[in-house]
């Protein structure tokens, strides 16, 4: 990629992609405006969705963003880029890993970089060609920068011409060499990691390229979860040199949790330690968050608090609303941090571990260190034990409050028909009778895991009791509306409804006004704002959403990164998705 130094904007956006952040690579060359008017911007944002493996999305931005008749070498490997990534995704036949082949060659050609060149060599390879493959990768060993190469690309380069030519041993040498040299960062891992990939899968001596794929696998990604406990010099020092032996042993690079006093604190200061990325993700309101879950270990912890949170790549809220003393809305948040991390470690192409420094004793709950490890084991986790013997964990809670009225966790749908306004009069009984009555039959279709309906206008809402039964009904809504014709309904535009998701706590009772069970709460007026900004025929899930998927479906369902949206009526800045059903359950 292109060094580019613009703008303090630039450099940021370079230095997420750089560590494998795509979501704030993508949001930073997003802000202002920035796609199109800036070519380095809008190179970033098509490649951070590309590394994302949306790749449709990507072709889209590139075209929008006029990177599609840009001349340099650069704008033009992306181009083929995509090419690859479509063929990949469709299949991988000859022919389009040849198309994508081809364009890297025109780049070649006119820039004369070894770049494109490497990459016409290996789509040249995966498609058959090994005269073709054997060539390209020759012209890539003859460039200066490949041939005494004085970065990582360069090495890489020459590691990946090398393998293609059969020199599997001089290969694995010029990977070691290359993480030695600068430019040895974690994005640029993973785009050489994926490379060696495809050559392992579609050559026969694929096995031989196995430790070049173990030496570029990135750092592993961790969530972390423990006790709270009273600050201790002595036992925290033996503690700090467990957890650095856990962050070593499992090469963790990357965590994600929140920021409690005690466990949390410790472990975050020991991922910054080792140059970590760090990732926070808090429950609620970060003010309540303080009050309830740092303070009362001791106001020694605050400072701690503050010091690693100034230091964190990211930060994160699975609701902005407040802390209402409920113990499940820890356990949500601590759910979505399960999922974030999971979300990483796809991108990256690294495996996510949960990191947990916990007493060992079963409990039944909805919160705690207990039912964090039984979360991430059931959703297929592997969890890394620290025993908590020794610490001082003497809390004295002082709840001021009372507990709240009932309570749960929720999945909720909204939709509405955006051309509802055109339909003349005399069609709206037809709309009835065809639109709603479409979305009526698949809700129903769904009823076992559907706690709640309501409709009102063109405008639907349903209640789930898991995100999965939600995604489900979504993406069938938007397939069946696919079936009517606009011209039933005098329309001239496709007769598919916006449908946004959400995944969060709220209230459940009786509605005084109707006498029936209700749901209401915060989330809920969160997922109705998200819906009014999700375009005809997608559905937008809202991160948490995204977070649970990742969690309990991740081979049923992609999510699409489509940046930080400012939702209507001061609901602030939110993370949305655009949700797609997985081709094959691939990745």
């Amino acid at each position: 990629m292109r060094a580019w130094t613009q703008s303090s904007l630039v450099e940021r956006a370079r230095a997420a992609i750089e560590r494998g952040d795509l979501l704030s690579a993508y949001d930073l060359a997003r802000q202002e405006g920035a796609l199109g008017a800036s070519t380095e911007l809008s190179y970033i944002a098509v490649l951070a969705m590309a590394r994302m493996g949306e790749t449709e999305q990507a072709m889209r931005l590139y075209q929008q963003s006029g990177l599609s008749t840009a001349d340099d070498v650069d704008s033009q490997s992306l181009g083929a880029r995509l090419l690859k990534d479509q063929a990949l995704q469709n299949g991988a036949s000859n022919a389009g890993l040849k198309r994508a082949a081809e364009a890297y060659a025109e780049a070649h050609q006119r820039s004369q970089d070894p770049f494109p060149a490497i990459n016409a060599a290996t789509l040249n390879c995966l498609a058959g060609d090994q005269e073709q493959a054997s060539h390209f990768a020759q012209v890539a060993l003859a460039a200066s920068s490949v041939a005494i190469p004085t970065d990582y690309y360069g090495a890489a380069t020459r590691a990946e011409a090398l393998a293609i030519l059969g020199r599997e041993d001089e290969a694995l040498e010029s990977i070691e060499l290359a993480l030695s040299l600068p430019g040895a960062n974690v994005g640029a891992r993973s785009t050489t990691l994926r490379q060696f990939e495809l050559l392992a899968k579609h050559r026969s001596t694929g096995h031989r390229l196995l430790p070049i794929i173990s030496r570029l696998t990135p750092p592993a990604v961790a969530m972390f979860s423990g006790h709270i406990f009273r600050a201790d010099p002595k036992s925290e020092a033996a503690l700090a040199t467990a957890i650095d032996a856990q962050l070593d042993a499992l090469n963790i690079g990357f965590g994600y949790g929140a920021l409690a006093a005690g466990a949390d604190i410790l472990i975050a200061e020991r991922l910054l330690a080792r140059g970590s990325t760090l990732n926070l993700v808090f429950p609620f309101r970060e003010d309540d968050f303080i009050a309830s879950s740092v303070l009362p270990a001791g106001n020694q912890w605050l400072k701690r608090y503050y010091a690693v949170r100034e230091q964190a790549a990211g930060i994160s809220f699975a609701t902005l609303a407040d802390y209402v003393h409920d113990p499940a809305q820890f356990g949500y948040g601590a759910t979505v941090a399960m999922g974030m991390a999971r979300l990483r470690a796809l991108h990256l192409g690294t495996r996510a571990v949960q990191l947990a420094i916990w007493d060992g004793k079963q409990k039944n709950g909805a919160a705690g260190t207990s039912h964090d490890v039984d979360q991430w084991r059931s959703t297929g986790g592997t969890t890394f034990t620290i025993s908590a013997d020794g610490l001082d964990r003497s809390i004295a809670y002082t709840e001021s409050e009372e507990a709240p009225p009932d309570r749960c966790l929720k999945a909720f749908l909204f939709a509405d028909f955006p051309g509802f306004t055109r339909i003349s009069e005399g069609k709206l009984p037809l709309f009835w009778s065809r639109v709603m009555v479409v979305a009526g039959s698949v809700l129903a279709s769904h009823s076992g895991a559907l706690d709640f309906t309501n409709s009102w206008g063109d405008a639907v809402f349903a209640v789930f009791n898991t995100a999965e039964a939600a995604a489900e009904a979504g993406l069938a809504l938007q397939a069946a509306l696919l079936s009517i014709s606009p011209t039933e309904l005098g329309l001239d535009r496709p007769t598919q409804m916006r449908v946004s998701l959400h995944f969060g706590p709220v209230y459940f009772g009786n509605d005084p006004i109707t006498n029936r069970d209700a749901f209401y709460g915060t989330e809920i007026s969160r997922a109705a704002r998200v819906e009014a900004l999700t375009p005809p025929g997608s559905v937008y899930a809202s991160e948490p959403l995204a977070a649970v998927l990742a969690n309990t479906a991740p081979d049923k369902f992609s999510a699409t990164y489509v940046g930080k949206i400012d939702l209507p009526k001061g609901f602030g800045q939110y993370p949305l998705y655009a949700l797609r059903r997985r081709l094959n359950g691939a990745h």
